[in-house]
């Protein structure tokens, strides 16, 4: 059958380079994307230890050395070379930020879709917990969670993402509430289809876009709860590098070393617009009206 004879409210399952394609026409998603790339980049670079220098090792030049050719982002207090320490720091960050993104995001999807696909109260007491848990504002939820778990990687991936399970179960219970009336799903109740069948089949694809929508702007947030809580003492213990501890630490030699609190800040900048504007692409390329914006 060619595309040409199908209904005209049937679309065609788009191809990976069609969206890539749309997320790359859209403004924002091309920022998102070209940074988010770099920033993977030095995460591995930080990951594998393809450094400049040990990040940890003192004295790998002049004390405060302003940036040259030989420490292109300087050197910190203890001689330690601050671009090395950014990038392990960066990879710390990003590490415990997907880990959180990825418990929020299956917990709070399965709730999502479990509260908008299931009538009755499974669904009431999913939606009235979210509610309650929706109104503490994440970072004093999360500093709460660590707090009582500790400040380890893992320890504050979990704290972090559990404070965003009710965002998506907010988000995606919306989109299944609306797919459970519609003409399809009802008439795979009609067929007899078990439910399973139609969460897996015929629901989550069509709420994919919204939860990866919300995957990237949840990380986000997420890497700046991480750097606040490593600004306060509560990341990950040392030695692990973090971008929030770099900046807590060299507070105090802004005025004459500007560039140990400069580079820090910047990173956890750029990493947050980063998958802010990758989201607004990727909701533009789920949604093709908005390549206009």
């Amino acid at each position: 059958m060619t595309t040409d004879a199908l209904p005209a409210n049937v679309a065609t399952r788009p191809s990976r380079t069609a969206f890539l394609s749309r997320v790359w026409h859209h403004r924002n998603g091309r920022i998102g994307l070209v940074f988010a790339v770099l920033i993977l980049l030095g995460s591995v670079a930080g990951w594998t230890n393809l450094t400049p220098y040990p990040p940890d090792q003192l004295g790998a030049g002049s004390i405060l050395a302003s940036p040259s050719a030989a420490h292109l982002l300087g050197t910190d207090q203890f001689g330690r070379d601050v671009l090395s320490q950014v990038l392990q720091a960066l990879a710390v960050t990003l590490e415990i930020a997907l880990l959180a993104v990825a418990i929020s995001g299956v917990i709070g999807s399965i709730a999502g879709i479990v509260a908008g696909f299931i009538r009755g109260w499974p669904g009431a007491a999913i939606m009235r917990v979210a509610d309650i848990l929706f109104a503490i504002p994440a970072i004093l939820f999360a500093l709460a969670i660590v707090s009582a778990l500790g400040s380890g990687v893992v320890d504050s991936a979990m704290a972090i993402g559990i404070a965003y399970v009710p965002i998506f179960v907010r988000v995606v219970r919306g989109p299944v509430l609306s797919l459970y009336e519609a003409d399809f799903v009802r008439a795979g109740r009609v067929l007899g289809y078990p439910r399973r069948r139609l969460l897996f089949r015929h629901v989550l694809p069509n709420v994919a876009g919204t939860i990866a929508v919300q995957t990237s702007l949840t990380l986000a947030w997420a890497i700046l709860d991480e750097a606040g809580l490593s600004f306060l003492g509560l990341g990950p213990p040392a030695p692990t590098a973090s971008l929030g501890e770099m900046v807590s630490n060299s507070t105090s030699l802004a005025s004459h070393a500007w560039w140990t609190l400069a580079f820090p800040s910047l990173a956890i900048v750029i990493a947050a617009i980063a998958f802010n504007f990758l989201g607004d692409g990727l909701r533009a390329a789920f949604d093709p009206r908005g390549l206009s914006r």
